[in-house]
């Protein structure tokens, strides 16, 4: 439990930031909005063309505590993490796994893999990179006390690493995994540093006292946890950086002021655009662009836990909640109605990135619409035909999930439900993810890969308590998504995940309610180039052009 309890945490925790330019809708289910410049844009700032920006200055609504993703894994340590260190492997705007470190790898089993390392790079304290520095790094992370953010991704499947020549380092697994060169980039689980560096900082390692030391294309100058980080281009980087040539991320929790920060010229761009107020950020000529996150949100039921353990009361709720009205009118469109579990975007990597082609496979899974003439037939046909009480919570940073949890309870109650919403902390809810006292919970999941399969390779875990956060149970559920891993035809696979996820839509262990997007403010004449799904994991800041 312990090891799904961080998963989880890793996994929540990651979204936050981008959660909340989701969340504060002051509408209702079912409300609509007549003003334009409050709905999303795909277009928005992208371009093209563009010059490259001398300084950029962004703000940002989270703050980071250190500037080790080793320590603190969320959202805006990734974020930051990808402009100054790397991987031996590394993603695209679009997902796809790219050379970094490695210049290239190989195997022929998918269980023994050989990375042959890139010679005569760089780190930001003027040594050069050595594959020691590179073996030390992944050990770290692998270490849960060294690394409590990013372990995780370094499974039990990992039997041992080793130095295998002198620029070449061979990663041995336990079992075939297919998607494993993934879980080395600086969007899983690997941020190489100096062995030297990281021995001698100790504690302080990422602190604002030491800073931090990396490979990649910008050198971190100062940090203070309670304002802001400062970087500058790294002038002896191994590959191309045609982004500005100093970047400062201002961290400004609150919205107006960040708003006011923008408006004002202090800041270039923001994250975390509150989508309510996009037509305050849209002002004298800026932009705010959308683009889709990745993340899920849905309804998970523990069959652990009365009356949940009975399929018609499962299904009343999940018939009961107006998806199509979350997105419409709490979310304001910063959102899709979830037919599934993983997103589009997410499966687009198991075919050939057609975001268009894996939307209309997921399109028939069986995920109920809003129907509560049908929620009231299903709730007579089980145990609770005369109505119950149940809680459900939600956590603190996420008031779209706590009025869409609301608006549930309203739909339910003239059926005899009784749904008790609560607001807790973060930390609680992140603790109460599976602890098999919940009948019905939220599941909020953001990717932080682009393994296809990264969500449901947890949900659809069936084996049990403890093995998913429904504690469910379904043996060829289980097995299928085991053999995943060992596959190597993107068909084959996608079709695995597309039967598994109809059998837990089917068996109603999980109501999936919206996929979600996050949203980018530019100030006039600052346009944004290659801005995709997965664009916050690679050098963001070169994406910044003057047009």
């Amino acid at each position: 439990m312990a090891t799904t309890q961080r998963n989880v945490f890793k996994k929540v925790i990651a979204p936050v930031a981008l959660a909340l330019s989701l969340a504060l809708a002051v509408a209702g289910c079912g409300a609509s909005s007549n003003n334009n410049a409050n709905q999303p844009s795909e277009t928005g700032a992208k371009t093209t063309t563009g010059t490259a920006v001398k300084d950029l200055k962004i703000a940002s609504a989270s703050a980071v505590s250190t500037l080790s993703v080793n320590q603190e894994a969320g959202s805006a340590n990734y974020q930051l993490a990808a402009l100054y260190q790397e991987g031996l492997t590394g993603v695209d705007a679009t997902g796809k796994v790219v050379p970094a470190l490695a210049e290239k790898w190989s195997s022929t089993d998918n269980k023994t893999w050989v990375f042959d390392i890139r010679q005569g790079v760089k780190l930001h304290d003027g040594s050069s990179l050595t594959t020691d520095d590179i073996v030390d790094s992944i050990n770290t992370a692998r270490d849960s006390k060294l690394s409590p953010g990013l372990s995780v991704y370094w499974p039990d499947y990992v039997d041992k690493v080793e130095k295998t020549g002198e620029w070449q380092i061979t990663i041995t697994l336990k079992t075939p995994q297919t998607e494993f060169p993934t879980q080395v980039s600086n969007v899983a689980g690997l941020f190489v540093t100096s062995k030297k560096f990281r021995e001698e900082a100790g504690s302080d390692y990422g602190s604002a006292s030491k800073l931090i030391v990396g490979t990649g294309p910008y050198q971190v100058t100062e940090f203070d946890p309670s304002s802001h980080v400062t970087l500058k281009k790294f002038k002896d980087y191994w590959g191309e950086n045609d982004g500005p040539d100093t970047v400062r991320v201002d961290f400004i929790t609150e919205d107006s002021t960040r708003l006011l920060a923008f408006q004002e010229g202090k800041v270039d761009a923001s994250f975390n655009v509150p989508v309510t107020s996009v037509s305050q950020w849209s002002k004298d000529g800026a932009k705010v662009t959308a683009y889709s996150d990745r993340s899920y949100y849905g309804l998970t039921f523990d069959q652990g836990v009365k009356p949940f353990d009975d399929i018609h009361v499962r299904k009343a709720f999940s018939y009961a909640l107006d998806k199509a009205g979350v997105v419409k009118g709490i979310l304001k469109g910063y959102g899709e109605v979830a037919t599934g579990i993983d997103s589009p975007e997410q499966l687009a990597g198991w075919t050939d990135n057609d975001k268009d082609k894996a939307a209309e496979k997921v399109k028939n899974l069986g995920a109920l619409d809003y129907d509560i003439d049908k929620a009231k037939e299903e709730l007579k046909q089980s145990s609770q035909a005369s109505g119950f009480k149940t809680t459900l919570t939600y956590p603190t940073g996420y008031p779209a999930v706590g009025k869409a949890s609301l608006a549930l309870a309203e739909s339910l109650k003239p059926l005899g439900v009784t749904v008790d919403v609560k607001e807790i902390p973060l930390e609680q809810w992140l603790s109460e993810v599976g602890n098999g006292k919940q009948g019905v919970a939220w599941m909020i999941y953001n990717p932080t890969t682009p393994q296809p399969n990264e969500v449901t390779s947890w949900l659809l875990a069936a084996g049990g308590a403890g093995a998913n956060p429904a504690n469910w149970t379904d043996a060829d559920v289980a097995a299928q998504t085991d053999k995943i891993g060992t596959l190597t035809d993107t068909d084959e696979k996608l079709q695995i995940v597309l039967d598994t996820t109809k059998t837990a839509l089917e068996q109603d262990i999980y109501s999936p309610v919206y996929w979600g997007k996050a949203a980018v403010a530019t100030k006039k004449g600052l346009g944004l180039k290659n801005i995709d799904t997965f664009w916050l994991g690679t050098n963001w800041a070169a994406d910044f052009v003057e047009q």
